[in-house]
This record gives structure tokens, C-alpha cells and sequence, in this order.
């Protein structure tokens, strides 16, 4: 009986200060992100690929696409099956550019050829063009390798 009562002591509420919701008390909601801003035309920009290597770009479980982070010189993207990320440098007066990025994991069976082509293909990239709203990237003999549009 003893134990009972101690047990059930234990499991009452002990008591609690509870303050009510007063406008001085609510915090403002976060800031929302800042609209990112293409100063050149090409980085901050979604780049939707429509050509790879020659080839029409496939949307296998998502539309396959590149974006040059210019805050943080970051590529990101997806292969329409993975998302792929990594690091970039452009220079815009110049029109070059050097791209080091990897996939994701996912087995995607018929997007993994086009996955390899376009990996394959951004480790080629040295050179860019922007004509109206279509992105080229050209290998170091001028060779076009991948077209894209803004989206």
C-alpha cells in the first residue's frame, strides 16, 4: 500500500508557471531567402538541359538541370535521376569555365547512361555561351557538348 502511494505521489503534476501569448512575446517569423539576382546572365540562373552531347536530355524522375550558385561557387543540378552538386570557376569576360561535380546514388536503370554522358560532359567544359535565354558549353576545341534553356 505504501509503495502504491509513492508511486502515485510521484505521477501528480507538480505545478507549472504558465505565461499567456502577449504580442512582446512572439518572435517575428525568419526573414524569407533573398531572390538570388543574375548580374551576368549565366550563374544564379536555372538552366534547364535540353541537349547532352547531341542527344535530347531525358526526364527520367526529374527534369534534368544546372544552377551556377554564384554566392557560394557552387554547381547544382540534377541528372534527371540524381542530384548532382560541386564546385565551379568562370570567368564571365572570358566565357570559360572549369566544373568539378559528382551524383548522387540512385539506381535509375535507363538514366544511367545519360547520367555518365553528362558527368563526363561537365568534366569536359571550358568554355560557355549565352544566347538569349539557351546556355552552351563547349570542350576545349570549341565543340559544343551541352544545351540548355532557362527555365
Amino acid at each position: 500500500m505504501f509503495l502504491c502511494a509513492v508511486v502515485l505521489s510521484a505521477c501528480q503534476n507538480s505545478a507549472q508557471k504558465i505565461e499567456p501569448v502577449t504580442k512582446a512575446s512572439v518572435q517575428p517569423a525568419a526573414r524569407p531567402l533573398q531572390v538570388m539576382r543574375s548580374p551576368d546572365g549565366i550563374q544564379n540562373v536555372r538552366w534547364e538541359l535540353t541537349q547532352i552531347q547531341g542527344e535530347k536530355a531525358k526526364f527520367f524522375h526529374s527534369q534534368p538541370y544546372l544552377l551556377f550558385n554564384m554566392q557560394l561557387k557552387q554547381i547544382q543540378g540534377n541528372t534527371g535521376c540524381n542530384a548532382l552538386s560541386g564546385r565551379y570557376e568562370m570567368n564571365v569576360e572570358r566565357q570559360t569555365l572549369n566544373i568539378e561535380a559528382r551524383a548522387g546514388y540512385f539506381s535509375c536503370d535507363a538514366a544511367l547512361a545519360q547520367e555518365a554522358v553528362l558527368m563526363d560532359t561537365l568534366g569536359q567544359a571550358a568554355s560557355f555561351q549565352v544566347k538569349g535565354n539557351q546556355l552552351i558549353l563547349r570542350n576545349s576545341k570549341g565543340q559544343i557538348l551541352l544545351q540548355a534553356k532557362k527555365s
